[in-house]
């Protein structure tokens, strides 16, 4: 009987890490909380310099141009 409840728990366990990592492809993953925002980012902590600008429209479709810094500011659409 402790053979067959093993089995059980490791197909469970199987089914349960296939939906988590199966259920959204990686990139939408990682943009999911992006979506709707602008960020600019600057060359240092006094924020005076743009150096690099990323955007996540409303649809999650992505551009930029420049390079990504620590130093950001994040803007929503108001989507």
């Amino acid at each position: 009987m402790h053979t067959s409840r093993r089995l059980l728990l490791a197909l469970a366990l199987i089914v349960t890490l296939a939906a988590t990592f199966l259920a959204a492809p990686p990139r939408a993953q990682a943009t999911l909380g992006r979506c709707g925002n602008e960020f600019y980012y600057y060359s240092d902590a006094t924020y005076t310099d743009l150096v690099g600008y990323e955007v996540y429209d409303c649809n999650c479709a992505h551009s930029s141009w420049g390079v990504r810094t620590v130093y950001r500011v994040i803007e929503p659409l108001g989507c």
